[in-house]
């Protein structure tokens, strides 16, 4: 009995360690002396003989709080087992009830899981590679394909720019470079199948080293690759690609393959699981950096510091920190521009501070998915979240209506001495079993939803390539997610139904249990949640209305040219070796060839094309304009053929569209955009001014048209200019798109206009085929991704808040049936008992409405970077998603009460 007194902590513990001592010491002396010793000598014999009292003491607390902890843990692990076993046969013996649970809330964690797994692996996942922690990344990381002439930049690196960063810092142990390659037509020795076209990337010498990755076979590139320019042709391939196109031949090293006619050795493959530095795309061949004018014979970029196209990667020293590194690097880069930049110091150093700088932490990569999907995939994740706050109201209001059942068996074993921790902690256990199996069923559904989500983020193109597998931080977040559902759903029923009267629900028709009120009638907490539970569906519903009318006003928004009749071609025609004017006779032999085909309106070229393709900024001087920032030098723009403007629809507001007179062998010409005319001529015609490339080039500008969307629909429109497609004004040209515009269904000309290509090259390569409004349509599938789910979540919640309250009011009238019955018998009407169960009914319905407008205004300040002319008070929006919520939840309510008022009188007063 002495350990149920042990109440006061180990300082009782001591004083009885003592007390026991001394009691020893005692019995010891009195022996002693009763041997024939003195009462002082026998005390000393009696310390002597136990020695050290002190360490005796500690030792005999410290064995006991030992023993104590151990007999602890036997017990509550008995208790536990006895627990599981028990909540297993309970809920076994209701098997209805268990699999409406856990297929609940295998919804609700299943999808919190899914969104997760692509949070993970999208925004949190670090590379596969050694001490990722370590890298430092410069450059932004958005831009994992990007290609910028005309001016040094930060955001992405010059090679020579790499050079000089890689040879004079301190800071890092080695510094990579990794950049674009254009569309790569590769053949291999001894085939004759036609080309094939797998996604590479230009990549430093020192690449696998600073990134620590290993070879599966072979060698990858050890740094000498980097020793002079053209003088290593050889490749490294991914495991991927080995597994898919070579089925993992070992022979493969030291195979010869030809990419954009160029020869390359085969030296290695990569390790399994490693794909590339870039996060949402799966690299095939890394090709040496020096080895660019070599696959891109007429576009040399390593020798020209304004050719930016680079984004770098470092390894930290030891004791450097991510800031060191930050102004370490920003101090090099700009004292490289002002180095390097010819036109004085002033320019020099006016140009180095208009730079953007980018540097660091390179853990999680470089990433265009990142920056494109970071926020939707956060707004989807509160989303899901409300979704399970809404779905263990559910669950709570059905374990608080198991809980009446359970009356008289919580009653018994308070009866026999369970104490009410002993129920609480049956009842929470019970609710972990099922927690834990809805979490089990809830990884299916989450494997099979980010599969799903990833089709639906797809919209129709290409599924990303995003590694969806259910790692340790997953399921570490699923089993935390489970364990927080047992305290949402779990907790306070438990506590509710172990507060019984005993009394009144040991008697044999007793209806009174902990929870529900003397009369019988269920307490505030079931009609709470199911306020609670509107509350958050009238976020999710006005959230859902915001996105669906942002979404609609951009798919309706005019883009300033013909969507519904383009047809977007682009042939790789680089690659193929066309450039000069061999590259500009088959643009124009094409054209001409588009412009005769049956149902054509017009036909046109361009180097980015709309909505596919690259987007370039360059940069310019406007006479007399002096601009304030580095921004206001440049613009976006595009070299097009003749007739451009009229073939993709667009206004001509003054001036002319070029002509094929527009050529190499004319005077540069350019056409602005109604934004840039705007900006730069706000008083003035900009017809006839002058834009200067350079000390030594400028072109008359000969046209202004009205703005459109080239590349996106959302957001402002941006200064834009065009230069005719011969005429060289930016070191050539990289790539070929035409515009086809037909007179009715754009795809209807697919087949012809593949035909026609064929026609003039047999080999050359077809790369994109799609009308425009699929274009478009692809260009928004963030928005439409986020928007679909977000109105999915909002159904679900609606529908989940609809069943809460219709099981809500069907459980008060079957409490109330009684009353219902003896207030038909006084003479009430149906429409009377109707009227009073909706009126019950819409109380709960406008209490959750009352506390979820707020909370749905406050919502949609989170989302207001995501909506596009739509304000986050969007009157229309709250009235259609109060609306709607208002109608279901009548209906919810109008079918118990339809039942209510059938109750026959005489029944119901027998039952009672």
């Amino acid at each position: 009995m002495r350990r149920v007194f042990r109440i006061f902590g180990r300082a009782a513990l001591a004083r009885e360690v003592e007390d026991e001592l001394a009691f020893h010491l005692d019995m010891r002396t009195a022996k002693l002396i009763a041997e024939g010793l003195t009462p002082e000598a026998a005390r000393r014999e009696a310390e002597r003989h136990f020695g050290d009292l002190a360490t005796v003491r500690q030792s005999c607390v410290t064995l006991d709080i030992e023993r104590e902890r151990a007999m602890r843990r036997a017990d509550l692990l008995d208790e536990l087992r006895q627990d599981l076993v028990y909540a297993a046969r309970m809920l076994r013996r209701n098997p209805g009830f268990a699999a409406v649970v856990v297929l609940t809330l295998a919804l609700g964690i299943g999808a919190n899981t899914a969104i997760f797994t692509l949070v993970d692996a999208v925004v949190l996942r670090t590379l596969p590679v050694e001490r990722a922690g370590e890298l430092v990344g410069i450059g932004n990381p958005t831009r994992t394909s990007s290609l910028s002439q005309g001016s040094p930049r930060a955001d992405i690196i010059s090679y020579p720019l790499y050079r000089d960063l890689r040879d004079h810092n301190q800071l890092v142990t080695g510094l990579l470079a990794s950049g674009r390659t254009p569309s790569l037509d590769v053949t291999l020795e001894r085939e004759a199948a036609a080309p094939e076209h797998p996604r590479g990337r230009f990549v430093s010498g020192n690449y696998f080293g600073v990134l620590g990755v290993r070879p599966a076979i072979g060698r990858l590139f050890d740094g000498s690759e980097d020793r002079a320019i053209g003088a290593a042709p050889v490749v490294v391939i991914s495991y991927a690609w080995w597994t898919r196109r070579f089925r993992r031949d070992a022979a493969v090293v030291g195979r010869t393959i030809s990419i954009n006619g160029a020869g390359f050795s085969i030296i290695g493959v990569a390790a399994p699981g490693f794909d590339g530095e870039i996060v949402g795309r799966l690299n095939d061949v890394w090709i040496p950096v020096t080895m660019q004018a070599v696959v891109q014979p007429h576009q040399p970029m390593l020798a020209d510091r304004t050719i930016c196209w680079l984004l770098l990667l470092g390894r930290l020293r030891p004791g450097v920190t991510i800031e060191e590194a930050r102004a370490g690097f920003s101090t090099l880069i700009r004292q490289s521009v002002v180095d390097n930049t010819p036109g004085g110091a002033a320019t020099a150093e006016a140009t180095a501070q208009q730079l953007n700088y980018f540097v660091d932490s390179g853990a999680r990569g470089f990433s265009a998915v990142r920056g494109a999907y970071r926020t939707p995939l956060l707004t989807l994740m509160a989303g899901v979240g409300l979704l399970l706050l809404i779905i263990c109201g559910n669950v709570a209001n059905l374990l608080l209506a198991r809980a009446v059942a359970r009356s008289r068996e919580m009653s018994v074993r308070m009866a026999i001495g369970a104490g009410r921790s002993r129920l609480v902690r049956q009842l929470l256990t019970e609710s972990l079993v099922l927690a834990l199996l809805g979490a089990g069923a809830g990884l299916a559904v989450a494997w099979w939803g980010s599969r799903l989500l990833l089709s639906l983020a797809a919209d129709g193109g290409s599924v990303l390539p995003i590694d969806t597998r259910l790692d340790l931080p997953v399921l570490a977040f699923t089993a935390g997610l489970s364990v927080l559902a047992v305290g949402l759903f779990g907790l306070m029923p438990a506590l509710r139904a172990s507060r019984v009267d005993l009394a009144s629900t040991m008697r044999a028709h007793a209806r009174s249990v902990g929870g529900f009120g003397a009369r019988g009638q269920r307490a505030p907490l079931g009609r709470l949640l199911i306020a609670g539970q509107v509350a958050l569906s009238v976020v999710l519903l006005v959230g859902a209305a915001l996105l669906v009318r942002s979404l609609r006003g951009i798919q309706t928004a005019d883009p300033g040219l013909d969507r519904d009749h383009l047809l977007i071609v682009e042939v790789a025609a680089v690659g193929r070796g066309y450039a000069g004017e061999r590259l500009y006779a088959l643009a124009r032999e094409l054209n001409g060839r588009f412009t005769r085909l049956p149902g054509v309106v017009a036909s046109s070229y361009s180097e980015n094309g709309i909505f596919s393709g690259t987007e370039s900024n360059n940069s310019f001087q406007v006479a007399g304009f002096t601009p304030r920032t580095a921004g206001d030098s440049s613009a976006n723009s595009d070299q097009v053929g003749p007739g451009y403007l009229h073939a993709i629809g667009a206004r001509l507001l003054q001036g002319r569209d070029f002509t094929e007179a527009d050529n190499g062998h004319s005077a540069s010409v350019a056409i602005v955009n109604q934004t840039m005319a705007r900006f730069y001529f706000p008083n003035t015609s900009p017809i006839g001014q002058m834009l200067r490339y350079s000390d030594t080039t400028a072109a008359a500008i000969v046209g202004v048209v009205a703005d459109t969307r080239d590349h996106e629909l959302t957001g402002e429109p941006v200064r834009r200019f065009y230069t005719p497609y011969e005429q060289l004004d930016f070191g050539g040209v990289g790539s070929l798109r035409f515009e086809v515009r037909a007179a009715g269904d754009p795809s209807a000309l697919i087949r012809a206009v593949a035909k026609e290509i064929k026609a003039v090259d047999a080999q050359l390569p077809i790369t994109g085929l799609e009308p425009l409004s699929a274009l478009m349509r692809q260009s928004i599938r963030e928005e439409r991704l986020v928007t679909r789910l977000a109105a999915g979540f909002g159904v679900l919640a609606l529908l989940l808040a609809a069943i809460g309250l219709y099981g809500v009011m069907t459980y008060a009238i079957t409490r109330r049936t009684g009353e219902i019955g003896l207030r038909v018998a006084l003479g009430a009407q149906r429409g009377d008992v109707i009227g009073m169960i909706l009126r019950d009914a819409l109380r709960l319905v406008a209490l959750g409405v009352a506390a979820g407008v707020p909370l749905a205004l406050a919502a949609s300040q989170l989302l207001q970077g995501q909506l596009h002319g739509v304000s986050s008070a969007d009157p229309l929006a709250i009235a259609t998603a109060l609306g709607v919520l208002g109608l279901s939840a009548a209906i919810a309510a109008l079918l118990p009460a339809l039942r209510a008022s059938r109750v026959a009188p005489l029944v119901a007063l027998r039952q009672e």
